[in-house]
């Protein structure tokens, strides 16, 4: 599943060498295994994906929209092929995690 989570982002534009990379990976992950994650993106998975990379929630989220960035320049029509319609503005984390 991680390697599916990491040919996604990389076709996204963003490659491993951005934190993100990995917090967005972990956030999919965490997601796919409770729903509700979504819904508690900065209560809960942040706070979650902080912990296992020992950093703190603010960093967790600044890195996750600096990938979000990336993708959005690199390649808005996979997103909004993603997210199965247009998207008439760069997505917000908890958007962008729901969509991937």
């Amino acid at each position: 599943m991680l390697s599916k989570i990491y040919s996604l982002l990389s076709n996204l534009g963003i490659t491993a060498n951005y934190a993100g990379f990995f917090y967005v990976s972990h956030a999919i992950s965490l997601s796919l295994s409770d729903m509700e994650n979504l819904l508690l993106v900065t209560k809960r998975l942040y706070p979650e994906i902080a912990k296992h990379y020992h950093t703190s929630s603010k960093n967790v989220e600044r890195n996750i929209r600096t990938v979000i960035d990336i993708a959005w320049d690199n390649n808005p029509q996979l997103l909004s092929q993603l997210a199965k319609g247009s998207l008439l503005g760069k997505p917000t984390t908890s958007e962008f995690i729901a969509i991937l």
